[in-house]
Order: structure tokens, then sequence, then C-alpha cells
């Protein structure tokens, strides 16, 4: 049977793609993990290597031949719909909200104005090299113009270590090239003679139809999803199943319905990184980010050595007028590239969190060109209406600027980003960050203390084991005010955590994390401040209704039950706050620079306490009643999930086995499912 048919069957040698791409990338990640080229540039080039083998028939007849030329002959539209959902999901869900939504402004300018410019000036540039019709340059010129989020996304996750920035580049490839994608359905029917005329009214009109019915769905899809999920109570495998499911159906509807299905998909993974942290199970959380962290590692594993097969079996390398024209190209998009920057440059500055000269040259440079484009060119020289000679030029054109772009643009990034000074922290960001260090040191110096009493470590002397500390000696140079930034910044961002932290371990209920949440992203924004929290004060004040309405008798019952939901929520609230000040005073001495500041951020955080105390009591002196059933319901809650800790404890210390566990579990989450 191993030698018979069943090994050339179409579906075993996808199998047995899948799982070679897998290993060989596993390979790639052990013994390459020290090198200068980004992960995905080594599998495109590999990808390559390995389809010059077949090209050129040095390799015998066989599985492994066949199955070069299967994955060579997919289908374009099956890259997109079967990659581009992981993909773009993964990134849209990872992505950091607050400054996502901060940075929004740019990205927009950047993704809409700074494509549109690119897609005018490259038709013009190609109109003038190849002699084409404007209509087909605007075609290419949209195939082209776009940063393919594939990947940008992937190599920044490798390289960058500048968090505004990756959000940005990350952000702008996402939705550009969903608008690229929408520009060249509108002109691809005029590029080819089957539209006379482009309306521009029609052009705008269908453009936001387009972009805002993918919004939409996405956002709809993403609504009846988390509505599923906020029912269910720490059911892992459904919460991720119907994670699967919502960025499938809302790629696939949106495109059935001939809108964005990238644009539909980031609005989707906003959904599910906002509104989804109080929907989804927090036992779930973490897994769910991991699930989908490996998910986009494989997809990235596939789609970038099937690349590198498809670019040198479907293109024709045999043209050396191509190849010049090729290098002319490339040239000419990096001072396109660079023009719409620049001229989008005064707006950049003065919108989101601005833009500096170092970070528009990373943004210049980070324009690379992936799947996506490549894609779109193969679909071109699929369909019958095209010419054969244009679609042949496009093919090779679309390959050649694809590689040129991952290999020279994408290995080059890292030292690009050292030469700009972009490869490491802000300064004011590394002191803090340098200070923590110190901490950590101090207290490895006491922790190495108990080597001296264990008879294994009886051989090794002080110094020896100190010598095994890490150290970093960074020098600080910053002044102080930049310094106080960074450490409300960090003392905000701990803060924040704090808050999802207590939502997991059941300590607040979701409404109360999230709010919390958004009073620090409030404090984040702009200049950072502990003290005070305008946002707040409104939650912490007791309700004040007339009590001529709270006797009437039609509405005096719901008037209760409402009252009852706002001190329950304001009591949430206030004790995650206090513990969340208490949280952060135990980082103070870690990261402040001087005893002065520290001093400053502790009378702050006392006030902080203070206020929600003050408001604790407040409710104990005019609703004793109302305080003990709050006290009563959250000291159950909290008892019942360390119950449920201890439990999980007691089964990874092997005391418990799995079912005996479970079943002690489910026990404690019905009861928790009635709290």
């Amino acid at each position: 049977m191993a030698k018979g048919p069943f090994m050339h069957h179409e579906g075993v040698i996808v199998l047995f793609f899948v799982i070679g791409s897998l290993l060989l990338g596993a390979l790639v990640k052990s013994f390459f993990q020290n090198s200068k080229l980004p992960y995905t540039v080594i599998l495109l080039l590999l990808g390559i290597g390995i389809a010059f083998f077949e090209k050129y028939s040095w390799l015998e007849e066989g599985v492994l031949s066949h199955m070069i030329r299967v994955v060579a002959d997919i289908d374009p539209h099956l890259i997109l719909f079967l990659f581009l959902p992981i993909l773009i999901f993964e990134s849209a869900y990872s992505m950091e909200p607050h400054l996502f939504f901060r940075i929004a402004p740019q990205i927009i300018v950047l993704a809409v104005f700074g494509l549109i410019i690119s897609m005018v000036l490259t038709a013009f540039a190609v109109s003038w090299l190849f002699s084409w019709s404007i209509g087909l340059a605007l075609l290419f010129g949209a195939l082209i113009s776009a940063t393919d989020p594939v990947a940008v996304v992937a190599l920044l996750k490798e390289k960058s270590s500048r968090k505004r920035l990756e959000t940005l580049l990350e952000g702008e490839s996402l939705l550009n090239d969903g608008t690229a994608i929408v520009f060249f359905s509108l002109f691809y029917g005029f590029a080819l003679g089957q539209t006379a005329e482009l309306n521009s009214f029609e052009v705008v009109f269908d453009f936001f139809r387009i972009v805002f019915m993918g919004i939409f769905i996405g956002a709809l899809v993403g609504w009846l999803t988390l509505w599923i999920i906020g029912r269910l109570f720490n059911q892992a495998l459904v919460e991720i199943t119907l994670s699967v499911v919502a960025a499938y159906i809302a790629f696939i509807v949106s495109e059935g319905l001939h809108v964005s299905g990238v644009v539909s998909l980031v609005s989707l993974g906003l959904m599910y990184s906002t509104l989804g942290r109080t929907k989804i199970s927090p036992e779930v959380t973490h897994f769910l980010h991991q699930f989908w962290e490996m998910m986009a590692y494989m997809a990235n594993t596939l789609i970038f050595l099937i690349v590198g097969i498809v670019i040198v079996l479907h293109v024709n390398f045999d043209n050396p007028r191509m190849w010049a024209e090729l290098g002319a190209l490339y040239i000419l998009l990096l001072l396109i590239r660079t023009s719409s920057v620049v001229i989008l440059m005064p707006v950049l500055k003065r919108i989101g969190v601005g833009i500096t000269r170092q970070k528009a040259t990373v943004l210049i440079w980070g324009g690379l060109r992936g799947a996506v484009s490549l894609s779109m060119a193969l679909s071109l020289s699929q369909d019958s209406s095209v010419s054969a000679e244009f679609s042949e030029q496009v093919l090779f054109l679309t390959a050649g600027i694809v590689v040129l772009t991952i290999v020279f643009n994408g290995s080059s990034m890292e030292a690009l980003l050292k030469l700009l000074g972009l490869d490491k922290l802000p300064p004011a960001k590394a002191a803090s960050v340098e200070k923590a260090a110190d901490s950590v040191h101090k207290e490895m110096e006491k922790f190495i203390l108990k080597f001296k009493e264990n008879i294994f470590f009886s051989t090794l002397s002080q110094k020896e084991l100190v010598s095994y500390i890490n150290k970093d000696n960074a020098e600080d140079e910053q002044v102080n005010e930049d310094l106080n930034v960074a450490l409300m910044r960090r003392l905000l961002e701990i803060e924040r955590n704090s808050y999802w932290k207590q939502f997991e371990k059941g300590y607040i209920g979701r409404q109360a994390a999230k709010t919390l949440s958004t009073s620090v992203e409030i404090a984040l924004d702009n200049e950072p401040i502990i003290f005070p929290r305008p946002s707040l004060s409104k939650i912490f004040s007791l309700p004040k209704i007339p009590q001529w309405i709270r006797s009437l008798p039609l509405i005096s019952t719901q008037i209760k039950i409402w009252e009852f939901k706002q001190l329950s929520l304001a009591y949430d609230i206030s004790r995650g706050f206090v513990e969340a000040q208490d949280e952060m005073a135990k980082h103070i001495n870690a990261l402040a620079h001087s005893k002065v500041l520290e001093e400053e951020i502790q009378i702050m955080i006392n006030k902080n306490k203070e206020t929600a105390i003050k408001f604790t009591k407040s409710i104990e002196e005019n609703c004793a009643e109302v305080l003990n059933s709050l006290q009563k319901s959250s000291a159950q809650r909290l008892i019942l999930n360390h119950e449920r800790s201890l439990i999980w404890k007691m089964k990874h210390e092997g005391i418990l086995e799995a079912a005996e566990a479970q079943k002690l579990i489910d026990e404690i989450e019905e009861k928790m499912k009635k709290t």
C-alpha cells in the first residue's frame, strides 16, 4: 500500500507537505535562533531553493517532486481563505487595543491616503515604464502598493522593541491591505474593459460601502460569538472553537458579500481584545492567546514556504529585460513609499502619538509585500480574459518585488533599527528597567545565602555564586523629568495588569475590571497621572435619589434593585482599586530613582486608597445591610476561587488524579455559577 496510488493521492500529498513544513520550521527555529535573518526570510529562501530543484529537474520523479507540483498549483483564493483568517485575526487580537485606538488616526491616514498616493504614483510610474493603459496601471498600482500584513507582522514580532512603532506598522499593514484589495476589485473591470469608465462618486461610495460593511460584519460576528461565550463558564475547548469559527465566518461571509474580509477580521479581532476581555472566561484567556499564537506560527511557516515554491514554479526567469524592469520598479517603489510618507508627515506629526524621522524611516523600509499581493497576481494569471503577456509580466514583477522586499528589506530591518537607535527601549524606560534589575540583583544576593547551609553546594564560595547572577551595568543619562514619566507609566501598567489578575482570580467582577482598566487607560493618555482619578470620582459616591421617588409604589422595587447593582459595582471597584494601589506600592522602591519621588508617589497612592476606603465606610454608615450582603457575596466568590486553585495545585503535585480533581472542580464551579 505504501507504494501504491495512496502515496500519490493529492489529499495525502498535502498532508505530507504540512507535516514536512512544520518539521522544517521547527528545525529552522532551533538551528537559526541566533541568525540575523528573520525566520520568515529563511523560510521563503528555503521554499525558493526547494522549488528550483524541481523546476530544473534535479529531483527524481516521486512523492517529493509530486508534492512540490501540487503545492505550486494551489488556488490563490485558497491561500487567502485558508491563511488570512488565522493571521489577520491573531494579529488584531494580540494588539494592545488602547494603544491601537490612540494611534488609529495615523493608521487610517497611512492605510487609506498613503495607499492612494502610492497607488496613483505607482500607476503613473508603470504606465510610463511599461506603456500600459491607465486602467492596467491602476490595477497593478493597487495590487503592489499594499504593505502585506503577513510579511510585516511576522517580521515585527521578531525584531521590534518599540510597541508604538510596532502597532503603527502592524495596524497600517492590516488596514491598507484591505484598502488595496478593495481598489483592486474596483479597478478590475475597468482595467479589463468590462467597465467603460470610472465614476469617481461610485468609486468613493463603493469604497466606503466595502470598508464599513466589513467593519459591521466583523463586529456583528464578534458580538454574537462573544454573547455565546459570555454565557459559558470555563469551557476552554468550546470558547476557543467559537473564536476559530468566528474568524472564518467573518472572512467568508464578507468576501461572499463582496466586502472587505480583511477589515472584517480586524474588526472581529478588536472586538475580542476589548469586549472579549470580560466575556471570555478568565481561566481561558491566556490559553486562547497561546492557541492563536501557535496557529499564526504554523500558518506563517506554511505560507512563506508556499510563496517561495509558487514564485519559482509559476514565474518565467528567462527574460533579461524583465530583470532590468524589476530592478527599476523596486527602486521606484521605494521612492514612491518615501514620497507618500513624506507627504503625510505634517499630518502624522500632529495626530495620534506623533512620529519622528527615525520612525518614519522604518515605516518606509518596512513596506514589505507578500502573499496577498502574490495571490492577487496569481488570480490575474488564471483569468482567461487577461492577456497572457500582461499577466506574465505582472506575475514576474509581483513575485520579484515580494522576494526583494522580504529578503532585502526584511533581513536588513534589524540593522536599520540599530542604526537609528530604535533597537533598544527608550532611554527613560530603559533606566526604569535598569532600576528593576538592580532590585532583582539585591534579592538574588539574599537568595544565594541559602546555599551556604545546603550540603549539595558546600564546595562553592560566596564570590563564585555571586558571579552567576546576571548584572547589566548600563549607564543612566536621562533627565529626571523623562524618568518620572517613564516611572508613572510603568506603575500604571502594573495597576492595569493587577485588575485583570484580580478578575482572573475572581477577586472582582467583569464590569469592575473593565471600568478600572479604562480609568488607567485615561490616566495613561498624554501626561500619565496616578492621582487624582476624575473618571472614578462619580463612582465613589452614593446614589442620590429623592425620598419621594423611592416611595412611589410602581417603581420603588426597581429603584432598590438598581441601587443595589450600582453599590455592588462601586464596592467591587473600590476593593479592586485598593488592592491595585497596594500592588503598585510594592514596586515603587524597585523602580523609583530617588527617595523624593518614591515618597511623592506613595502619597498619591495613599490618597487613592483614602478615597476608596472613605466611600466604603460611607456605604457602611448609610447602607449597612447592603454592605453586609455585598461582603457575603464577595467572600463566597473569593473562597470558592481559592478552593478551586488549591485543587488545581494538588492535581499538579500529583496528590489528586486528573479525574478526581476535575470532579471536585466541577462541583465548585456549579456553586460559582450561582454566586
